[in-house]
């Protein structure tokens, strides 16, 4: 249908709608165009103020109102305090019995009494383990027993099943008395003196005898009965106790006495077994000899010429 055929009222309201439409489009245009030239103006070029938060007053006791507990026993109605339990108990464990001997398979073989009670040594034999040791006071027993007091011939012990104090004597075959500030001297009718001494701990032994003996060994061991010592404070071997001799023999005649520690050889250390039996046969070849001992608890040293 063409707009000349129209009526003139038609063409009119035609008119119209699209000059409203045309109106319309322009004021959308002109929107868009005022808000992209404002929106830079509205945007804020400051952050907002924080907030202050909200603070209360911290509420505080007074510490007098506490004072109807701290003023009263609360376990206790009448106010007094019972005595301590420990206190008890301490007291009881002064209230100590006599000791008795011991049943423990524990046997004493020397007892070396130094000035003070802490150095002294006791040479005990477990009999349970087939084993001897030197133990000083407060020394554990291999778990049996604790030492308490060493004396002359006799230890005092703690036992460690029973907590009762108990003490083992020695034999009277194993009970010498020597006086540990004199050097031994060979025995009056021995059946030989190979060594002799010339001076205090200073020795004259021949070679040939020197060879006699380092060439049995078996026959020397025998003569005398050694144990390792271990130094009370790190619990490493030392050296090695003589517990025993034979009178006369080879090492009474060395000048070492019972409970004498021997701890190096020519200032080598005697630590171990296999150390003993190297210096041992180390001897053969030597022109003197120097036995480094410890007695009642002071060191000396035992000097052997060998002619």
């Amino acid at each position: 249908m063409k707009l000349g055929k129209l009526s003139v009222d038609k063409q009119k309201k035609i008119a119209q709608i699209a000059l409203y439409a045309m109106l319309l489009f322009v004021g959308f245009v002109v929107a868009d165009l005022t808000v992209i030239y404002v929106r830079d103006l509205m945007i804020p070029n400051q952050a907002p103020p924080k907030k202050q938060p909200h603070m209360q007053a911290p509420t505080y006791v007074d510490r007098s109102q506490y004072s109807a507990i701290t003023s009263r026993n609360l376990f206790a109605s009448n106010g007094i305090m019972p005595e301590a339990i420990t206190a008890k108990k301490e007291t009881e464990s002064q209230v100590e019995v006599a000791p008795v001997p011991s049943a423990l398979p524990l046997n004493l073989i020397g007892t070396l009494v130094h000035s003070d009670p802490a150095k002294s040594i006791a040479a005990i034999e477990v009999k349970s383990k087939n084993l001897t040791g030197s133990y000083v006071t407060g020394a554990e027993i291999e778990g049996l027993a604790k030492v308490e007091k060493v004396e002359r011939g006799i230890v005092y012990i703690r036992n460690s099943n029973t907590n009762a104090l108990e003490y083992i004597e020695m034999k009277n075959a194993n009970k010498v008395s020597f006086d540990a500030s004199k050097p031994s001297t060979p025995v009056a009718g021995a059946a030989s003196k190979d060594v002799q001494q010339v001076a205090p701990n200073q020795f004259v032994i021949k070679k040939a005898d020197l060879l006699k003996y380092t060439n049995d060994l078996s026959s020397v061991l025998m003569e005398a009965r050694a144990v390792p010592n271990r130094d009370p404070n790190t619990g490493e071997i030392n050296g090695f106790r003589i517990l025993d001799m034979k009178e006369g023999s080879i090492f009474s005649q060395l000048g070492l006495s019972r409970m004498d520690v021997l701890k190096s050889v020519n200032g080598e250390p005697v630590d171990s077994i296999q150390k003993a039996m190297e210096l041992y046969n180390t001897l053969k070849n030597g022109n003197s000899i120097k036995l480094g001992i410890e007695r009642g608890g002071k060191d000396q040293t035992n000097s052997y010429d060998i002619k």
